[in-house]
């Protein structure tokens, strides 16, 4: 879906899409993904972006004291959100979380307006997020 999201945004001559999460075999954590991208790409420096809601909860999330170290953190602030610890930019875009995209999925809620035409194309033939 990331590939095709890139693609379909002409962005894919400069967004490499990498399968290392789809490879991995049970849970998938982001220090995990990181840890293995510093064996990939040994002297590039990561950062991690994250919209405000993520942000939030990022102390809980596996091992985030090891990966705080590894990355740095970019916040894309949502509007009517309180300040993060992290740097924060504001961008023009929609004000919309993916969980409530898969929540609108599996509601059967239209997200055409949400996600490029393949993308949804994609959800609707693989029956992800309950959208059968």
């Amino acid at each position: 879906m990331a590939d095709l999201a890139v693609t379909a945004m002409g962005l894919s001559q400069s967004v490499e899409v990498l399968p290392l999460e789809t490879r991995r075999a049970g849970n998938s954590y982001a220090i995990d993904t990181v840890e293995e991208l510093k064996k990939i790409y040994p002297d590039t420096n990561f950062t991690l972006v994250l919209g405000s809601d993520a942000a939030t909860k990022l102390e809980k999330w596996h091992r985030s004291d090891e990966l705080l170290k590894l990355v740095k953190v970019l916040v894309i602030k949502r509007p009517n959100t309180a300040a993060s610890e992290y740097e924060e930019i504001s961008i023009k875009a929609l004000d919309i979380s993916s969980t409530k995209v898969r929540q609108s999925i599996a509601n059967r809620e239209n997200v055409s307006n949400l996600l490029p035409a393949k993308v949804v194309t994609f959800i609707r033939e693989y029956g992800l997020y309950g959208s059968r």
